[in-house]
């Protein structure tokens, strides 16, 4: 076992995602990974430190990869693994690290099992579709095939930096099948930190609930720096939302902040469920100007 895993495991994971594409930056196209891959972090235990969007800009990504891998023991990146010109996520994360940028056998081998490319596509076309199969090479890389449906592989360099595609369908499937894999190489089988979180709602304005907040996350300090205690404004609504945020093992405490939070700021505790929807706007809710 590598010095960095024996040190993994006596630490708390610190995570990273970088979103990589010019189609994000420019509007053309949401970026939903971000989001999801905050959820699945908070669901393992792992404390997301940054999320990142970038342009498809070599020496911005090298940069990029370069500052998080001091501070982050496991950083996605996704986006800019197709066949076009501006796909260059692969040489660039191989730049970072001084690696080779080669054709995968292996991979080339997938992909035309497959999809036959040699039957359908002309020398220019299928030269630029095995740019998608031209991965970072060395001792420090492996590449993880979690469905056999799919011939992209997760590549992942000194089990640190894992490189996804960017479209969310196999984003998401591909990193929630990864999960018993990602478990081993983190050791979070053993080392799991759980995170619970609580919604109190209050028709009192953020400025109305600013002072008790602040007292609140005071109190918290004392007990752990990892409690967190926020609000979020629904506009239009005609309410706010308090989050209680803190690890599991703190949950009696955690619990007597959203007792006195409903007592004492005319609140009303709410599931989770709720505040995602309230959120991303999927609840029909009266119309009413926040006090």
């Amino acid at each position: 076992m590598s010095n960095f895993l024996k040190a993994l495991k006596m630490t708390k994971i610190n995570a990273a995602c970088v979103i990589i594409g010019d189609e994000v930056l420019n509007g053309k196209i949401i970026d939903t990974n971000s989001r999801f891959f905050a959820k699945y972090c908070f669901n393992l235990g792992i404390k997301l430190r940054e999320i990142v969007t970038i342009g498809d800009e070599e020496d911005q990504i090298v940069e990029t990869l370069n500052r998080l891998s001091k501070r982050c023991q496991f950083i996605i990146t996704t986006g800019g693994i197709g066949s076009t010109h501006d796909d260059i996520t692969y040489q660039a994360i191989s730049k970072a690290f001084n690696l080779p940028c080669q054709i995968n056998e292996e991979l080339k081998k997938r992909m035309q099992e497959k999809q036959n490319p040699e039957a359908r596509l002309d020398k220019q076309a299928l030269s630029d579709y095995y740019k998608m199969a031209t991965l970072p090479t060395g001792d420090n890389v492996k590449n993880y095939y979690v469905s056999k449906d799919l011939w992209v592989p997760i590549c992942s360099i000194n089990s640190q930096v894992f490189i996804f595609p960017g479209i969310p369908q196999l984003f998401e499937k591909m990193l929630t099948s990864f999960t018993p894999t990602l478990k081993d190489i983190y050791n979070l089988k053993t080392d799991h930190t759980e995170y619970v979180r609580y919604f109190v709602k209050t028709k009192l304005t953020e400025s109305q609930i600013s002072h008790s907040l602040k007292l609140f996350q005071e109190e918290s300090d004392k007990i752990s720096h990892e409690i967190k205690i926020g609000s979020y404004p629904h506009y239009g609504m005609g309410f706010n939302t308090i989050s209680i945020l803190g690890e599991k093992k703190h949950e009696q405490f955690l619990r007597s902040i959203v007792h006195r939070a409903v007592a004492n700021l005319e609140g009303e505790e709410i599931p989770i469920e709720l505040e995602d929807n309230y959120s991303n706007d999927r609840v029909t809710h009266p119309k009413a100007p926040v006090r």
